[in-house]
Formats: structure tokens, C-alpha cells, sequence
């Protein structure tokens, strides 16, 4: 499915009604165009649900107020203007898939929607693009088939709901897409803060959008004060730079419990990202979780989208480990799978993806 969204608020809304009702339009067009119709009759407040990725997902209310205020940062952050032509490909369910769609219609920037899929050119109709968002799944997926240089049919990409790993940021490096990594949530409509990850303006942090300000509780976890939220506290452990931007170093609640040292996965992941680069290893898809252990409680396992690696090879690849990590910091297992399982909203199931991992080296 595919299809485009005028620019002109008038003409589309004259005809949308029409459109809506025609059979031609699947369960996903008609989801579209509803909050099209709502956003052009001007509705006040929209229900969104959150992934659910760190608890229960749970309703959240955005009010429009808030939606146009995240609009104007972002369009004027990137900048974005009326005429330009996007590409809708990530779930409208989603904050970033509805906010797409508002940044559109209130820029009177047309937009084509595909349905979402690994693949985000699938069954598009008019390229080129000046603007897109997409999830690393979708990224991922482009590498692996050989077609990440169709990344260069966007001006700018915007990439959200998980951190790109240094492997998959390293093959953006050559495109002439302005390719920016987003921190924010649903609660914030979206993004809060900006990093360019490639080309000679790559940044090293996240620049906050106008309006933000961000602080350390006392758990280093950040704090967001926006005019719409007062004191708004994540479970993001971040380093405050000296020039207002900052590093997202990971999250309070992915840390392992292993023979009492406290182990954070994100630290792992980057440490393994580091070490296959070092062995010039063929990139992989990868996390890592826990699984219980009789003698340490939690014992860190590594999970690799690939077949079974040669027992030199993966020697090699934990000697390399060993010169990132401490000696308690080294994963325990090995796991090998043929795809890594995602959330909805395009984070990696670490749990789902543990549990079918069928093949174990020690």
C-alpha cells in the first residue's frame, strides 16, 4: 500500500471524506487518514500508547498546543519547510509515525505512506525525498540486502525508538543523507534533542531543541523540563557536557546482576561493537541479556543474528573482548539466532530474542 497526501490542507480536505470511505483503503490507510481528518478539523487532544519497553505500556493524552511546539523546534532544528516531500514509513500508531504526519500537514509538506515493513522503499512510488524517519530495524535490514545506498534518495533522515549500534553508524558514513540519531519519548511528542551521526558534521552528543532543559538526579538518570513538563524523570543515565549537549550512556534498568557486580548492557554491546571492528568481523546483529545462574544469580549472555561462529574465531573475539572489559564484565554465553525479535516499535526484544536463541557456546 501506497499512496500520497496533498500539500494543500484544502483540496485534501475537501476530498478526504471520499477517500476514506473507498474499499480500496486498507485497515492501515483508513488509520491514516482518520487522524488526518482529526488533524484538519482542528482536534484538540490525541491518545497515543507508549512501547512499553521499560514497564506496562500505558495511554498517554497530547494535547495539539504540545504537537506544535514539538513541530516548530524540529522544523526549524532541521530545518524543514512547506513544499518538501517526506516519506512516511514508520507505524502511525507510534509518537514518531503520528508526529510525521502532523509535521506534514501543519508545514503543507506532501507525504508518501507506505505500509511499515523491514524493507522502508518497499512499493514506493516517487523518489526522491527531502525528509524521512526511520527505526534501525529498517536500516539494519537496507545493510544487510546491500541497498543502504538508497538512503541517499533522503536529504535528511531521522532515526528513532533505539540506538543505532557503532557498526551499523559507521556504514551511514559515506552517504550524502544528513542522517540524525533522536532522544526523547511519547511523553515529549517525539524528540527533544538532535545528534548528527555522519559526514563532516557528525557530533560526538546530543544537542537539545529550544525550550529543553536537562539536569542529573541523583541516581544520574536525566531530568526534562520543557514548557509542557515540569519535571519530567526517565531512567536514561546520561554524562552533561560543558556546552548544554550530552551523552546517553544507557539505561538504570538494563543493568545485570551478576556475582554482585552490577554489569550495564549497553557498555557490553559497545564493547563488542569496538572488538569486531578490531577483527574486521563482518558485521552482526546483536545484543546482549541475562538468563539465570546457580552460582552468579544472573549471568551475562551475548545473542548474535548470525550462524554458529568457528571456535578460533570466536576465541579470538573473546581476547579482544577482554581488552574492554574486566574479567566479570565477560559474557558468560553465546547465543546464535537466524533473526533478532523487535518490539512494535522497532527496539530489540532482548527476552523474546533469548528465548529463541537455539545454539550455545560456552
Amino acid at each position: 500500500m501506497s499512496f500520497i497526501l496533498l500539500e494543500q490542507e484544502k483540496i485534501f480536505f475537501n476530498d478526504i471524506q471520499e477517500r476514506f470511505n473507498e474499499n480500496r483503503w486498507s485497515p492501515y490507510s483508513k488509520e491514516i487518514l482518520s487522524f488526518c481528518m482529526a488533524w484538519l478539523a482542528h482536534q484538540n487532544t490525541y491518545e497515543i500508547t507508549t512501547s512499553g519497553s521499560t514497564g506496562n505500556p500505558k495511554t498517554i493524552s497530547w494535547t495539539r498546543a504540545l504537537m506544535l511546539w514539538s513541530i516548530a523546534n524540529t522544523a526549524k532544528a532541521l530545518p524543514l519547510k512547506n513544499g518538501m516531500h517526506c516519506l512516511h514509513c514508520i507505524d502511525v500508531k507510534k509518537a514518531g509515525g503520528k508526529m510525521m504526519l502532523a509535521r506534514a500537514l501543519h508545514l503543507q509538506m506532501s507525504i508518501e505512506v507506505i505500509e511499515p515493513s523491514a524493507n522502508p522503499f518497499e512499493g514506493v512510488l516517487s523518489l526522491p525525498f527531502n525528509f524521512a524517519a526511520m527505526v534501525p530495524l529498517q536500516i539494519h535490514r537496507l545493510y544487510a540486502e546491500n541497498k543502504i545506498e538508497l538512503l541517499n534518495a533522503i536529504d535528511v533522515l531521522i532515526v528513532g525508538g533505539a540506538a543505532l549500534n557503532a557498526s551499523m553508524t559507521n556504514a551511514l558514513q559515506p552517504l550524502k543523507t544528513q542522517v540524525y540519531a533522536t532522544y526523547g519519548m511519547t511523553e515529549t511528542a517525539s524528540h527533544i534533542a538532535l545528534q548528527r551521526i555522519n559526514g563532516k558534521q557528525r557530533q560526538d552528543s546530543f544537542y537539545p531543541l529550544p525550550e529543553i532543559n536537562i539536569r542529573l538526579n541523583e541516581n544520574h538518570c536525566a531530568v526534562i523540563s520543557t514548557p509542557f513538563h515540569h519535571h519530567l524523570v526517565t531512567h536514561d543515565l546520561i554524562q552533561l557536557l560543558d556546552d548544554g549537549s550530552f551523552q546517553l550512556l544507557g539505561r538504570r534498568d538494563h543493568v545485570i546482576n551478576s556475582g554482585g557486580y552490577k554489569i550495564s548492557m549497553e557498555k557490553i554491546e559497545s564493547s563488542l561493537d569496538k572488538s569486531f571492528t578490531a577483527l574486521k568481523i563482518n558485521f552482526f546483529n546483536f545484543c546482549v541479556y541475562k538468563q539465570p545462574d546457580e552460582r552468579l544469580g544472573e549471568a551475562l549472555i551475548v545473542i548474535l543474528e548470525t550462524t554458529p561462529m568457528e571456535r578460533l574465531r570466536l576465541e579470538a573475539l573473546k581476547n579482544e573482548l577482554s581488552t574492554h572489559l574486566e574479567k566479570h564484565e565477560m559474557p558468560k554465553y553465546f547465543y546464535y539466532t537466524s533473526r533478532l525479535q523487535y518490539t512494535s516499535s522497532g527496539k530489540i526484544d532482548r527476552m523474546r530474542s533469548a528465548e529463541k536463541s537455539m545454539i550455545k557456546d560456552s
